[in-house]
């Protein structure tokens, strides 16, 4: 028995974090929306494989929000600390 989907990888978000990974990739100039960084500019992950581009919810925790371009080591930073609260006030995820 397969996991079900996490509410904010329901519908179609698949397609639309594919046009915006795709679309910020065919653009060196595109900056992350929660740095202002280009791609370029931003350091490695910690264990030294470089930032990508990823869809990042402009409204952290909100599966409804839009969706922008955001490097890799924003947005992961991002959804550990956004997680990290939520198990520490006790919210269930539906």
């Amino acid at each position: 028995m397969t996991k079900p989907k996490a509410a904010h990888h329901r519908g179609n978000f698949h397609v639309r974090a594919r046009h915006i990974r795709d679309t910020a990739n065919a653009d060196p100039t595109t900056t992350c929306w929660r740095c202002g960084h280009t791609l370029a500019e931003h350091p490695p992950h910690k264990n030294g494989k470089p930032a990508t581009w990823t869809a990042g919810h402009i409204i952290d925790g909100d599966p409804t929000s839009p969706l922008a371009p955001e490097a890799s080591t924003c947005n992961y930073s991002a959804g550990a600390t956004t997680g990290n609260q939520r198990r520490a006030t006790g919210y269930t995820w539906p």
